[in-house]
């Protein structure tokens, strides 16, 4: 870059940092297309943002089989039978780029079309067993460069740049099809809506606050709420370097998060009726929102939040009626728009008198036959945890009655997802599939199991959670002992313990 065309593109740099105009950015990219050409000529083509959308469109009732053998002219076209052997996720983002747009695959770090400031994602939806749609994955964006990002603020960041406006492609995933057969059935070009924006500001100053604190190594997607920062690499040995620690830290890439996905699916391919929103103004941080919650609430008791609410002590749900009034919503908190998008659980803990918890916190149960087929990376407990976050209302006894002491916002510590959770689901696993469940069978009939139970880690344990000994799923492997093919239905459960600790300054 020549000296003037340098100062130039400082200049423009500083402005946007400073007083945060995006309207700035397509020259700020003109001069960046100046630079990444000189350095090497990625694409052959250049499109308007209206070019961009027709293009799209037309793609959408094909399958990739019929993309494949679209005659366009390609630097280079991708092997679609090479790559549908192995299922390679990128391809299909490949596949879009060289036969719809003509471009040749490249990894740079600028948004695929440079000139317009856009970027193009492919990603799969489907169909759940209640017939409602969702994603079926994350929408992985860019790769974190701990090194470099935290220099920045948010509107002069590499991932606003790479991701303010994104042209999404969505295609049906149906399990049983061939990827041929896969069919594009919708276009969107996305930007943030103004009502998330700020969540999503709040998420990526979340990551860049641990990075600058020397903890990028304990960055977990569950940490935010939007956006999130998932592993991204061949295997636990993708590592890079962070400024502010020798600790080597996982490689992790921006993403919008599953939950946040399914809300576009539902929206503007479901067309799903809006749902309730807890916080009414746009702007407002999600944060204060709780903290004001806390302080207006804490300290009355269960007996003075139904008066308050007029809510019946013979409701059901009781505790979820409670805090849904608390949070100003006539739905389930759970349904809510921004739980829904960040996916956060509500769970209401009681505290005895004493300061102990006598609930453990179950799980969903597991299919004794998933355990076949899943490796612990895949496995829906792994998910769960690794993308959840849990928000505890915390009601203590005293008398005869519970009083609301607070509420935390919680996600799973990656460290104990990887040691100690992941231990006890892989003995699951050895347990059910050797044929080992039961141990003993006293003479009144109990069964003693094998499963781990709460003396084996301080985190979690294995029980039954069915609705009486009937209630049963069918077993991979014969029981050794018994010989039975089925078995009661188990789940896996935290510990009560382990919610102490968690809960503790509410104890």
């Amino acid at each position: 870059m020549y000296l003037s065309e340098k100062i130039n593109f400082y200049i423009l740099y500083y402005k946007i940092i400073f007083n945060k105009d995006q309207h700035l950015h397509k020259y700020f990219i003109i001069f960046f297309r100046k630079k990444q050409d000189r350095k090497e000529k990625f694409m052959e083509k250049s499109y308007t943002e209206e070019e961009i959308q027709i293009l799209a469109k037309s793609a959408i009732g094909k399958t990739f089989g019929e993309l494949s053998k679209m005659k366009v002219e390609t630097i280079s076209s991708p092997d679609y039978d090479k790559e549908e052997e192995k299922f390679n996720k990128a391809f299909f983002g490949h596949l879009f780029e060289t036969n719809v747009y003509g471009y040749d695959i490249n990894s740079t770090s600028a948004p695929d079309f440079l000139d317009a400031g856009i970027e193009l994602k492919v990603t799969p939806y489907k169909k759940n067993k209640d017939n409602t749609l969702s994603a079926k994955e994350r929408l992985v964006l860019n790769i974190i460069n701990y090194m470099d990002e935290y220099k920045n603020e948010f509107y002069s960041s590499h991932f606003w740049f790479k991701n303010n406006k994104i042209q999404i492609i969505w295609y049906f995933y149906e399990p049983d099809k061939n990827k041929n057969d896969l069919r594009i059935t919708r276009e969107l070009l996305f930007s943030f809506p103004k009502e998330d924006l700020p969540i999503i500001i709040n998420d990526w100053e979340t990551i860049i606050d641990k990075i600058k604190n020397g903890k990028a190594h304990e960055i977990s997607e569950a940490d935010t709420m939007y956006l999130g920062a998932c592993t991204k690499g061949a295997n636990k040995n993708s590592v890079r370097e962070q400024p502010f620690s020798t600790i080597k830290a996982m490689q992790r890439a921006f993403c919008l998060k599953t939950s946040y996905m399914t809300g576009l699916v539902r929206k503007y391919i479901g067309n799903y009726e809006d749902v309730e929103r807890v916080l009414k103004n746009v702007g407002e941080s999600f944060t204060d929102f709780v903290e004001n919650v806390i302080k207006k609430y804490k300290g009355k008791t269960q007996k003075e939040l139904m008066e308050e609410f007029n809510i019946d002590s013979n409701a059901k749900n009781l505790n979820g009626m409670l805090i849904a009034r608390m949070f100003n919503v006539k739905s389930r908190l759970r349904d809510t728009d921004e739980f829904q998008k960040a996916n956060i659980v509500p769970r209401t803990v009681r505290v005895e008198e004493n300061g102990h918890i006598k609930e453990s916190m179950p799980f969903p149960y597991f299919n004794y036959e998933s355990f076949k087929t899943t490796e612990w990376e895949d496995s829906e407990l792994k998910e769960e945890l690794e993308t959840t976050k849990y928000m505890f209302f915390v009601f203590k006894k005293k008398d005869d009655d519970y009083v609301f002491t607070g509420i935390k916002l919680w996600n799973m510590p990656e460290l104990t997802l990887e040691n100690e959770v992941k231990n006890m689901w892989n003995k699951t696993k050895n347990v059910v599939l050797s044929g080992n469940i039961v141990k003993k069978v006293d003479e009144n009939g109990k069964r003693d199991t094998n499963f781990p139970g709460m003396s084996d880690n301080g985190v979690c344990h294995v029980r039954p959670h069915a609705r009486d000994s009937k209630d049963t799923l069918s077993l991979p492997v014969a029981d050794k002992l018994t010989g039975l093919t089925e078995y009661t239905k188990h789940c896996f459960w935290l510990n009560n313990k382990y919610l102490e600790e968690i809960l503790k300054e509410f104890i």
